[in-house]
């Protein structure tokens, strides 16, 4: 009967943790997919401001070699 409970005991302890991971690995999965679309979404802001800056320096250098 010991024996029976102490591995009813390992069984039920290693099905929550099987529970557990399954629970915290989706929402793993979403803070991944949250933080994928947070570093696209700064990708495209970046190269916005680059394509900018690029413009802007063109410009500056355009106007000094004019004056």
């Amino acid at each position: 009967m010991k024996k029976a409970l102490i591995a009813a005991t390992i069984v039920g302890a290693a099905a929550a943790g099987v529970i557990y991971y399954l629970t915290n690995r989706s929402r793993a999965e979403q803070i991944l997919d949250e933080l994928n679309d947070t570093a696209d979404e700064g990708r495209r802001l970046a190269k916005k401001h680059l394509r900018k800056t690029r413009k802007k320096v063109n410009n500056m250098i355009h106007e000094h070699m004019e004056s």
